[in-house]
């Protein structure tokens, strides 16, 4: 059954998971980060909508960590992670990309992908970023 108000995460896990083969996508941060690096948590921090069967306007973060692999240092690939999650969800919006709940109508990034220090797990890099989206509900969904 689905939800009455529109579950931003129904639609931004799908798309990131879709959109970055090989990465850990998740809604929780989970114990044993290192084991499912490389990571990205998505939780939403703020936002309303007006209409919530319709639309939802979250305000998301988006956390990343990584490690060195593939010759390259962690911090590197932190970055690079964090790019890559900047670019799924631009390109997701671009191609209005809909999903069995839904699209994105439109992104913002309100905040941009930066380092932030994470002594939980030294060898480690962690980014963060926050985007301001709103997400339309499928039509086919009640």
């Amino acid at each position: 059954m689905a939800t009455f108000s529109v579950d931003p995460m129904d639609v931004v896990l799908p798309i990131l998971r879709g959109r970055l083969p090989g990465v850990t996508v998740m809604s929780r941060v989970p114990d044993g980060v290192p084991d499912f690096v490389p990571l990205v948590v998505v939780r939403r921090t703020g936002g309303s909508s007006d209409h919530p069967w319709l639309y939802d306007q979250p305000w998301l973060m988006v956390q990343h960590w990584d490690g060195p692999h593939d010759g390259v240092d962690a911090a590197r690939n932190a970055h690079d992670l964090a790019d890559d999650v900047r670019r799924a969800l631009w390109e997701a919006w671009y191609s209005q990309q809909v999903t069995p709940h839904g699209w994105i109508v439109w992104v913002r990034e309100s905040s941009a992908p930066e380092e932030i220090n994470d002594p939980d797990v030294p060898m480690l890099v962690r980014y963060q970023a926050t985007y301001e989206l709103q997400i339309r509900r499928n039509k086919n969904m009640p």
